[in-house]
Parts: C-alpha cells; sequence; structure tokens
C-alpha cells in the first residue's frame, strides 16, 4: 500500500513546486513591469518634460526678463513703481499678505506680473509673451498675489494725521478739526448684459460708482467701489456710513465734500449758485463772504481732483473696462487704493505726480461735478451746519479784507 501511495504523493508535490515556481514568476513580471512603467513615468514627468529644448529657450528669455526687470527703467516705466518700492512692497506681500513663494514662480516675478497688469492694463495673453509663462500659470499667480494686497487693507486704509507743509498747510489752515476730502469716481466696469442698464451712468457709460476719502496728503483713508452707475451720491454715502466696515466721521471732526453732497455734519460743502471751480477764479477776485469761502474750499478740494488723476494715471487698469469677472474688478480697485497708500509713502518725490501737477496747474481743469440742480440728499442738512458755514465763511472774509489784497495771500 505504501509503495503505491508514495509515487502519487510525489506526483503531487511535484505539481505544487510547479505551480509555486509559476506564481512566482508572474509575481516577478508583474513586478518588473511596474517598476518599468513608474521609471517611465518618472521620465516623462521629471525629466522630459523639464528639460526639452524649448524649455530651456523659455528659461534663458525668463532669465532675461528678470535681468531688464531689476532695472530702475522698467520699474518705472512698466511697473509704475521704484526698483526700491518694488522690493520693499514684495516683502510686506510676505510678510503682512502671507504670499509665499511657489516651487516654479518666485514671489517677484508673480508681483511683477501683477503690477504689470494693473499699470498697463494687459491681457493674460500678453503677460504670457513677456514672461514666458502660461496663462494659467499667470491667472494663478495673479490671484494670489491680489488676495495678498487686499489683506493690507487694515494697515493702509484708514486714518491719517495730517502732517502738512508749506503750501498745503495753507490750503487747510482754515477747515480747523478737517480730517480730509470726500469725493466720487466713475470707473468703466465689464458687466454681464442684463446688468448693463443698472450700471449705466448719466453719461452713458458703464461704470461703478466709486466713493474716496483721502486725507489732505492724498492717502486714500476709505473706498467703497461696486456700487452701480446709476447709484445716487447720496444711496452711496449713505451705505458707507451704515455698512459694517462703515466711514468713520467723529463727531467733532468732519470732512470737506463736493458739491454734489448736502451741507451737514460731518461734511462741509460749498455754497450753492456761487462760484466754486478754480477754473472760474482765474483773474477774479472774491467780492463776498461766500464767494471766499468757495474759493478756498475748492483750494483744498483740489486733493480729490489730485487724487483720482494720480490713481487712474498709475493704474491705467481703472480707465478702460477689463476682462475679469465682477466681483475681482471691485477688489482691483481697493487693492489699487492700497498699492496708491503704499507708493505714497515710498516715493514722495513722484513724477507722476509732478507730471499731473503741472497739468492742473496750466490747464486749471474743472472738478468733475454735476449740476446744482442734482439730487443732494447723502446727509440730511442742518440749520446748525449752515450757521456754522456761515461763520467759517465770514471769518474768512474779515480776515481777507483786512489784508492788503488778493494777491498778498495767494
Amino acid at each position: 500500500m505504501d509503495s503505491s501511495v508514495s509515487p502519487l504523493c510525489q506526483k503531487r508535490a511535484m505539481v505544487e513546486d510547479c505551480e509555486e515556481e509559476e506564481r512566482h514568476e508572474k509575481i516577478f513580471v508583474s513586478s518588473i513591469m511596474l517598476l518599468t512603467t513608474m521609471a517611465a513615468w518618472y521620465h516623462r514627468k521629471s525629466i522630459v518634460k523639464e528639460m526639452p529644448a524649448d524649455k530651456a529657450e523659455k528659461n534663458v528669455e525668463r532669465q532675461s526678463v528678470f535681468e531688464t526687470l531689476f532695472s530702475e527703467t522698467y520699474c518705472m516705466e512698466q511697473l509704475h513703481i521704484s526698483k526700491q518700492s518694488f522690493l520693499k512692497l514684495c516683502t510686506i506681500l510676505c510678510e503682512k499678505g502671507g504670499l509665499v513663494e511657489t516651487k516654479n514662480v518666485p514671489v517677484k516675478e508673480a508681483v511683477a506680473m501683477f503690477l504689470h497688469i494693473l499699470a498697463q492694463n494687459l491681457k493674460y495673453r500678453l503677460i504670457k509673451v513677456t514672461y514666458c509663462r502660461s496663462v494659467e500659470t499667470i491667472s494663478r499667480q495673479f490671484n494670489r498675489v491680489l488676495r495678498a494686497v487686499m489683506k493690507l487693507s487694515k494697515d493702509f486704509l484708514r486714518s491719517y494725521e495730517p502732517k502738512l507743509q508749506g503750501q498745503e498747510a495753507e490750503k487747510w489752515k482754515w477747515f480747523e478739526g478737517c480730517l480730509g476730502a470726500l469725493g466720487r469716481t466713475f470707473i468703466p466696469l465689464n458687466v454681464p448684459l442684463e446688468d448693463r442698464s443698472r450700471y449705466r451712468n448719466k453719461k452713458g457709460e458703464i461704470s461703478t460708482n466709486v466713493l474716496v476719502v483721502c486725507s489732505p496728503e492724498m492717502k486714500i483713508m476709505y473706498v467703497l467701489p461696486g456700487w452701480e452707475g446709476s447709484a445716487s451720491d447720496s444711496q452711496v454715502l449713505q451705505d458707507a456710513l451704515t455698512r459694517r466696515d462703515h466711514l468713520h466721521v467723529p463727531s467733532d471732526k468732519y470732512f470737506l465734500a463736493d458739491v454734489i453732497y448736502a451741507n451737514g455734519p460731518g461734511f462741509l460743502a460749498p455754497y450753492q449758485g456761487t462760484r466754486y471751480d478754480l477754473k472760474e477764479w482765474a483773474g477774479n477776485v472774491p467780492t463776498n463772504y461766500k464767494e471766499l469761502f468757495n474759493l478756498r474750499h475748492s483750494t483744498a478740494m483740489n486733493v480729490i481732483e489730485r487724487t483720482f488723476k494720480l490713481l487712474k494715471r498709475r493704474w491705467g487698469i481703472l480707465q478702460t473696462t477689463s476682462f475679469f469677472d465682477l466681483k475681482t474688478q471691485i477688489r482691483i480697485i481697493s487693492a489699487c487704493c492700497i498699492l496708491h497708500n503704499f507708493i505714497l509713502d515710498e516715493q514722495p518725490d513722484d513724477l507722476l505726480l509732478q507730471d499731473i501737477d503741472h497739468e492742473l496747474e496750466a490747464e486749471l481743469v474743472p472738478k468733475n461735478a454735476d449740476e446744482p440742480g442734482d439730487e443732494i440728499a447723502c446727509v440730511q442738512a442742518t440749520s446748525q451746519w449752515a450757521e456754522f458755514r456761515d461763520k467759517l465763511a465770514m471769518e474768512m472774509f474779515e480776515t481777507f479784507q483786512g489784508q492788503q489784497g488778493y494777491e498778498n495771500e495767494f
């Protein structure tokens, strides 16, 4: 019996050994195939993709762009910011804005692309040629920098203690307790077709009604973009005073306001129906207290005109419609205001501002105000505030009459 069973067991053992060996062979072959596949994937992703001739050429081009970028001329002409200010901005965006350097795009390059788009109002496809980056990369980096800039709003969009000297101090000395000036401007927007009627202003332009408050030194203290171009100025101001991040007006302080606003607590407006624009005063002398008050009010309020012109001159994206979605366009307006304040701090002798001042002096461009008959109801006018304006205006005129003449003061 044993002799008949033993060969059978041996045969079964041999079969099992063959199956085991075949199983090991299959595992070995599968492992080899897996390793081969992984090696091919790594080669394609890590070597072939990064080192082709066209990418090597792009790296050379990109390096050339960097060398050009870090020149004072390029920064001023293309980015509208000095080289020193640009480098400091990169540092602040990293430290306070949370901007971090990615594997393939340095912080300086990301910030440069962002500023280039704002300053020149360029589309991604044009930036793609200059910086040798894909449209996807440019879009991603633009939004990263935009978020970082918006995080700086509390540091730069705030109240500023006036530190006036010379001619500027002379303009504001009559307005004790005044924090600055308030005005509005229209900035073109790209909106969906169904919303265009709401964003069409009185001139027929598709825009947003932007309320801006600035200090005597042209620092923007508060900005409220986003309201439709058809919205009344009173509606926009009311929103600014009641929203969560509202405009703060201390009870013992006030702002100079344009003629489109009412003369009420916190907002000192000029007399209506009386000569006001600086252009109208060329060669003329005030003949009563209302005219003198309006002249001095207009001279100080000129800070709003200068601020708007500088803001739009530096950031070309604010001059015409852009391709961004509506929400991004609104955030860009706020970002431009933040950058405006930063540059004023870093570049006190700004060439752009000097050009604008020369233009205003030569042309005496009047302020962009609506006719006196337009709706004025942003704050409720009060008799107390009218008396305050009359008293201030009469004090000005008494002092003026006691002097030798208009030319001696102005």
